[in-house]
């Protein structure tokens, strides 16, 4: 272990969380039938860094029936050149992967419906992004990829088409991250695609070039840094099903090209537009802010959110947002490379960020991992918002470091204790004890019991499906009564929306829930955490109260809704200007 890792190691006091012990994951992907193998390169020796970067995942309604589906990206093998020295050709895709999508019964169980949905891309896959992009009622997937992304348009019903190259859509860099909003208050929704490295498809010996890179005492693959980074790129929903490319016009080049990785749209300044946030690896990242016309100027490095404190630009993978001490401003999470803190900057006002990750009692476990898919959410219901964050190497060689160093990580859950978030993976249950490379992250009640589930992808392995334990046995809300049949569960709603227009989505609202005189802020947003989507669904946890006191909704075209005294334990649907109604439960 080199003298700075071990100083770092000796200057970190290690907090446990007291969660309750109702805070408990089961794994349960394979006995809930998803089961799919990732594909993303050799599994063994990653040669490329493209064989890296791995997958997204995401959690939608795909039918309309009120359950959530689920959608796994997946990528392929690469075949070395038919002919020629395989150090100055390209390698070709093998199209032995194929993305899958999975229909939920509406308890939890899964069945492989891929063939008939139409879904089943065969492409070296990234990330994806669940969203009614043309306003028809029903939610499509936008596929980011090696090489030209796909839209698919669904019919309804959960089939979809691949409608591309009509709906003038065709990005054709290495994209990864992708969030869906509306730009320029016209009502319908713009995409911001966040773009890698110059990666063509075609020849480039000079990217394709094996070279040995050092990573402390081992030789590795390189990347990113030395290789050419990708403009990101900002297109325009004209509203009849088709977009331009506004990236020159829209400002969002007017910055240094990076390593463009997650991003997510959310209103950082809540002045009514909505805004962009961008991780980029090895070098500052964008917090482009909106004029509300659709135009950008990268705010990040006044807000205080390009670098880390120590003013270094950091290897930034997933995003989660969310307002975590209860401020009623979104704050953001950023996980990072391992040997590196994971950020964690608390929204101000007026524009401005503090990074608090010093107060955070993330512990060594933290800093040595390598982190990707993260979400803010309540796992808990205890009314503030707990952090999930996906671990796992890149190199395969980071064993010979071991124990220092590992390949395979273990997932790991921050509960929030007062705005500290303090390490509960130890009393989390035995859904945190599979090791593998993970990935992308989407949370959403995949059972429909009321409390938050954790979707996982991995590297060349299934994927994991960590099912929340806080109610026990999925029972629908039907009883108050907490796992061990005498402590009170906690109490939670969530609320679906409807938008007028082309937005049906809502993408953009602004959700505030009141609770004997704490606020609890939420946002929609289509595209966050690192390439995946999460539940559209804004789920809040209420304590022992079964009563909301108070929600108060501002649509995107800023127009608002109260409602007092809500009875919980429910899902309820709101369509933009009317009432709300309790959905029906299976």
């Amino acid at each position: 272990m080199s003298p700075l890792v071990l100083a770092r190691l000796l200057s970190i006091v290690v907090v446990q969380s007291s969660a309750p012990s109702s805070l408990r994951f089961t794994e349960e992907a394979a006995a809930r039938g998803l089961v799919a193998t990732n594909h993303c390169g050799d599994p063994v020796k990653k040669r490329y860094i493209l064989e890296t970067i791995g997958n997204g995942c995401a959690l939608f309604d795909k039918d309309g029936d009120g359950d959530l589906d689920a959608f796994l990206v997946d990528s392929c093998a690469l075949l070395p050149p038919e002919t020629g020295d395989p150090l100055d050709h390209d390698w070709r895709p093998a199209l032995d992967g194929q993305c899958r999508l999975f229909e939920n019964d509406g308890h939890g169980r899964f069945t492989d419906v891929t063939e008939s949905s139409g879904a089943g891309l065969r492409v070296f896959g990234c990330g994806v992004t669940a969203v009614d992009y043309d306003g028809d009622g029903d939610v499509d997937l936008f596929v980011t990829c090696w090489g030209d992304d796909h839209l698919l348009q669904n019919d309804g019903k959960g089939r979809f088409t691949d409608v591309t190259a009509k709906a003038k859509l065709s990005d054709p860099y290495w994209s990864i991250g992708s969030c869906f909003f509306d730009a320029d208050g016209d009502g319908d929704l713009d995409v911001y695609v966040s773009n890698y490295v110059a990666m063509a498809i075609a020849r480039d010996p000079k990217v394709w070039r094996k070279v040995d890179c050092p990573y402390f005492d081992i030789l590795t693959i390189c990347g990113p840094k030395g290789m050419v980074p990708e403009i990101d790129s900002f297109f325009v929903n004209d509203g009849d099903g088709t977009f331009h490319d506004a990236s020159e016009s829209s400002g969002i080049r007017d910055v240094q090209p990076s390593y463009g990785m997650g991003c997510t749209a959310f209103d950082e300044d809540l002045d009514g537009d909505v805004d962009v946030y961008v991780g980029n690896d090895s070098r500052a990242n964008y917090l482009f802010e909106n004029d509300g016309k659709g135009h950008f100027t990268d705010v990040a490095d006044l807000a205080g959110v390009a670098v880390s404190r120590n003013g270094v630009g950091q290897a930034s993978m997933g995003i989660a947002c969310g307002d975590l001490d209860g401020n009623g401003l979104p704050d953001l999470v950023v996980t990072n490379f391992s040997h590196d803190d994971k950020e964690v900057y608390a929204n101000q006002g007026g524009g401005n960020f503090l990074d608090v990750t010093s107060r955070m009692s993330f512990g060594p476990a933290t800093y040595l991992a390598l982190s990707w898919g993260t979400e803010l959410a309540d796992f808990d219901c205890d009314g503030d918002l707990d952090l999930f964050i996906a671990n796992g190497h890149v190199y395969p060689e980071a064993d010979r470091r071991a124990p220092e160093l590992t390949y395979k990580q273990i997932n790991r859950l921050y509960r929030n204790d007062g705005g500290i978030l303090a390490d509960a993976t130890a009393t989390a249950g035995p859904g945190f004890d599979r090791k593998a490379s993970f990935r992308g992250v989407a949370i959403g009640d995949v059972d429909d019991d009321g409390d938050l589930d954790v979707l996982v992808m991995t590297q060349n392995e299934a994927p994991s499906l960590l099912i929340n334990q806080l109610f026990g046995a999925a029972n629908g809300g039907a009883t108050n009564a907490g796992t061990d049949g005498a402590t009170p569960r906690p109490h939670w709603l969530l609320l679906a929306l409807e938008g007028a227009g082309k937005n049906r989505g809502a993408i953009g609202a602004r959700v505030v829930a009141e609770l004997g005189g704490k606020k609890q802020l939420r946002q929609v947003r289509a595209g966050a955490s690192f390439a995946s989507s999460h539940d559209p669904r804004l789920h809040f946890g209420l304590g022992t109260s079964p009563t909301l006191d108070r929600l108060t909704v501002t649509w995107p075209d800023g127009k608002t809704q109260t409602f007092e005294k809500l009875a919980a334990d429910r899902v309820v649907i709101l369509k933009e200007g009317g009432e709300l109604v309790e959905r029906s439960r299976p």
